[in-house]
């Protein structure tokens, strides 16, 4: 039993907790807390592997008392449900030295917009935290108001350069100066800095270069995570880890928590702390920051021959790539919504797969382009202004296009590329739901009930299992048979 009359106090920085002098049952609650399965866990346990370990490691270092500091909420709350008091004593955290409503756009302050400001109140409130906010929701203008109202040296970090130029320009657009670490440039400034975790990350493992970083990672009093749940690796942890005076932290992501293995979620938690806001995709929904998505899942003609080979790749090339009827209607679909002055989006896995969508659609008069990894900004830029000006009828993109583009104008997005991962899925219908400039406020979204071999037709329902399980989709799924009404464009 815990010994209620002597409080545990926790010590804690910026990166590190300790208990002091806890009592053994202490030290069996915060070990199991911040325990989970190692990689591979069930195929060690199948195969005898684990040799009398039970196949657990934990956050909690027994020998010292040491955890991140991410988990002292956690810690704090199992302990006193076990019975003792527990007594927190913290670094002094320097305040913010902005305003409280800073403006960080030329325009007016929509009321719609206010859990921007709300989380950055929490932030500042509680020093670290995750805000989960829904692609369309704007987590670079948090971001920016975070910078704003706390005023002190900034990091932004993310995982892909185009979220890091693009947080670049944003920044300079407020007409404050941006330096960049990563994509072959290092030109670091005084006050807001964008970096990639894998420059870091490189660096470190730099004899002539680790010492530079550290002292620079050093130096910043607040670091921001961009779609922080690409960031749970082991860069990316022991970047955060010599982040010594980041007192302020704010992990910006749709997705927390999605990771396949219990050690990767739990990062993100170590670095970043507790969910401290969610807005999710119906709010933003119901008040018109997204359009309202109406989605169907159409029905492709099963081959002739089963497809029941076990094999991936193959089953993926017969049944996505290569479908004859599947990328006819895909073909038919684009068709239909240019007839309505409306422009799609198709988004595709395989570069291949894009080539031969464009070429099909071209031979039905129809005008576009196909953006990949091999194009520049400029040229994405370039394909994605003709489509936003309506100069051409659609744009094929490979999965470039899953993070840091919306195109308002866009009222057609074709999952053509399957898939099956939750994160991706729901970054790929964000795509289309920018709220219209003119027109309905609505975006069609289009996938395949793909059940021509099992492992395609697992997927198909796994990706259908995520809209019926998101408030603000789920209510806009047409019944399987159901057609898409163009008529409301009329």
């Amino acid at each position: 039993m815990p010994n209620q009359t002597i409080p545990i106090k926790i010590i804690y920085n910026a990166v590190t907790a300790n208990l002091v002098n806890p009592d053994r049952t202490a030290d069996l609650v915060a070990k199991k807390v911040l325990s989970y399965k190692v990689k591979n866990y069930d195929y060690l346990k199948k195969n005898n592997l684990l040799r009398g370990w039970d196949g657990f490691n934990t956050f909690y270092k027994a020998n010292n008392k040491s955890f991140p500091a991410g988990f002292v909420p956690h810690i704090q709350k199992n302990l006193e449900s076990h019975g003792y008091k527990v007594l927190l004593e913290g670094p002094n955290v320097p305040p913010p030295l902005g305003p409280e409503r800073p403006i960080v756009s030329k325009f007016p302050h929509d009321p719609r917009y206010e859990y921007q400001y709300i989380a950055v109140d929490r932030l500042v409130e509680r020093k670290r935290m995750i805000a989960m906010v829904a692609t369309g929701g704007g987590k670079s203008l948090i971001a920016s108001i975070a910078y704003k109202r706390i005023g002190r040296e900034t990091l932004f970090l993310t995982t892909r350069s185009v979220l890091m130029h693009q947080m670049k320009a944003r920044i300079e657009e407020m007409g404050e100066p941006c330096g960049v670490i990563g994509d072959k440039e290092f030109s670091p400034v005084t006050g807001f800095n964008v970096a990639l975790v894998q420059t870091f990350q490189a660096m470190l493992r730099d004899p002539n270069r680790a010492r530079i970083a550290a002292k620079l990672l050093a130096r910043y009093s607040f670091v921001i995570l961009e779609e922080a749940h690409e960031s749970s690796g082991d860069g990316f942890y022991e970047v955060m880890n010599l982040c010594h005076n980041a007192h302020y932290r704010l992990a910006l992501t749709a997705t927390p928590f999605m990771k396949d293995e219990d050690e990767d979620n739990m990062r993100l938690t170590a670095v970043a702390g507790k969910v401290g806001i969610r807005v999710m995709e119906k709010h933003l929904i119901d008040c018109g920051i997204l359009a309202t998505p109406i989605f169907k899942f159409a029905f492709v003609p099963k081959p002739k021959i089963p497809l029941k080979t076990k094999n991936w790749h193959e089953a993926y090339k017969s049944g996505i790539v290569e479908n004859v009827e599947r990328n006819a209607i895909i073909v038919d679909e684009v068709k239909r919504a240019a007839h309505y002055g409306l422009t799609s989006i198709i988004l595709i896995q395989h570069k291949q797969h894009g080539k031969d969508l464009v070429n099909k659609l071209f031979k039905e008069g129809l005008s576009g382009s196909f953006v990949f990894g091999e194009n520049n900004s400029t040229e994405r830029k370039a394909a994605i202004n003709a489509l936003e000006n309506k100069e051409i009828n659609f744009l094929v993109a490979s999965t470039i296009f899953d993070v840091g583009v919306d195109i308002p104008s866009v009222n057609l997005v074709i999952i053509a590329g399957a898939g099956k991962a939750e994160v991706a899925a729901r970054q790929r219908i964000g795509r289309g739901l920018r709220a219209k400039k003119e027109g309905p406020n609505v975006t069609f979204i289009l996938d395949f009930a793909d059940d021509s071999n099992y492992m395609l037709d697992r997927h198909y329902k796994e990706r259908r299992d995520i809209i019926l399980a998101t408030p603000g989709f789920a209510e806009n799924l047409l019944p399987l048979g159901k057609d898409l009404d163009y008529r409301i464009f009329k």
